[in-house]
């Protein structure tokens, strides 16, 4: 029996927009947007008129829902709108994007913060025993753990079995059918990793080698893409759902929503998770010296993205060229040319562009929660990330509940829409 939390048919109207947006993301752009979907819901809304009369409709019955569902539906639905708007090409400003789709801030990062971690990279850096300035040491350290491009499949193979472990240990529980059917390699796209959901709580990743690639940062973004990442989440929803856990009305992940930063934010703290770069943790098969190369590599791909998120605001509100903007994150975040070419290609695509920022903004919102929360809350931390739908907002609260206190990842304001927003 399927857990609903809408009379019928609102639950099947709203799943029905979900999918009906994705089926015209593939038409306009040739790309998937509901990257999941776990009822039997097929798509109808032939046009993006008919799914903004069928959001108005889905509006009204929804707007006097009590509580956490209330919330998380409006929000939902005031995102496809918002969503639908951009694919039409409406002349919004990007910060207004940003705020509907996502209930994200939309604004530079600070030259003080972007120091700071800065500093966290060069002390890293500097007890791993390189000398020189930042690039100079950055530089070394990338030459002295690169990976060749034919043998990052089997190193990513290599991780595989140690992370899924630590998810089970230490995160959450999976099905017995749980798994990975294949690691690939692939040139020619602007992202570093994909993870695709096939179902039947099984999944594919593929790694671009068109980037460089190190162990340290491999397992970063194995683990993002792998366990606890992407594939821990997608299954563990396919679970939650045919148990009747998970309601009809999220039954899905949709690519423009404020579930993104939840989305990116986990999997970007996926290593954390594990403890792998955590000195403090014992974890089997992870060596205190990895454990040092580990923290370098969040320290400094965290770094990076500061430059990345930021050289996306500026090309997107119109402030910087596309030149000027690849010229930034090759200056202040020390990106290859590959890479931030790659990058300007992803936060520059018509659909993504308004989905980029929750990796940034999604990374330090959960890390900062599972850094807020006692170690005998974990647990009641991974039900709200893993088990529970919420939206940026929602997920914040109940963190402030969890720990006690008002958590603030960032500054809110007021919105009409909802009680406030990021």
């Amino acid at each position: 029996m399927n857990l609903r939390w809408t009379k019928a048919p609102v639950g099947e109207a709203i799943v029905d927009i979900v999918l009906s947006l994705n089926e015209q993301t593939l038409k306009l752009h040739g790309q998937e947007t509901a990257t999941a979907s776990y009822s039997e819901v097929k798509p109808t809304l032939t046009t993006l008129e008919d799914i903004g009369l069928k959001i108005e409709e889905i509006e009204g019955q929804i707007k006097n829902i009590p509580g956490h569902q209330g919330r998380y539906l409006r929000s939902m639905v005031n995102s496809y709108r918002y969503f639908a708007r951009s694919l039409q090409g409406d002349d919004i400003p990007y910060s207004e994007y940003i705020l509907n789709i996502q209930e994200l801030p939309s604004t530079l990062i600070t030259e003080e913060t972007i120091s700071k971690q800065k500093e966290l990279v060069e002390k890293g850096l500097t007890d791993l025993g390189y000398k020189g300035s930042l690039k100079e040491k950055a530089d070394n350290w990338l030459a002295d753990t690169i990976i060749a491009p034919d043998q990052v499949v089997a190193v990513a193979e290599s991780m595989k079995k140690k992370s899924k472990m630590g998810t089970l240990q230490r995160v959450i529980g999976l099905p017995d059918e749980d798994g990975i059917d294949t690691i690939k390699s692939t040139r020619g796209v602007f992202w570093s990793g994909y993870s695709k959901y096939v179902g039947g709580y099984r999944g594919n990743l593929t790694f671009n080698i068109d980037r460089p690639w190190t162990e340290p940062i491999l397992g970063q973004i194995m683990t993002h893409e792998g366990y606890p990442g992407h594939q821990a989440f997608y299954c563990r929803w396919d679970y939650l759902y045919k148990q009747g856990k998970l309601p009809l009305e999220a039954s899905y992940y949709l690519i423009n929503s404020p579930t993104n930063a939840l989305f990116e934010g986990g999997p970007e703290s996926a290593l954390k998770f594990l403890g792998w770069d955590r000195d403090e943790q014992e974890t089997e098969g992870v060596t205190l010296e990895a454990k040092q190369q580990y923290k370098v590599a969040r320290d400094y791909i965290d770094f990076q993205r500061m430059a990345q998120t930021n050289a996306c605001y500026l090309y997107n509100t119109n402030e910087m060229t596309k030149e000027e903007s690849i010229d930034y994150m090759i200056t202040v975040g020390n990106l290859t040319s590959i890479e931030a070419n790659n990058c300007f290609r992803f936060y520059s695509d018509p659909v993504q562009k308004t989905y980029y920022p929750c990796y940034y903004y999604g990374r330090w919102m959960v890390g900062k929660a599972y850094d807020a929360i006692d170690k005998n809350k974990r647990a009641d931390f991974f039900k709200v990330l893993y088990d529970t739908p919420h939206t940026t907002n929602t997920f914040i609260d109940a963190v402030s509940g969890l720990i006690g206190k008002d958590f603030q990842p960032f500054e809110r304001v007021k919105t009409a829409k909802e009680d406030f927003v990021l």
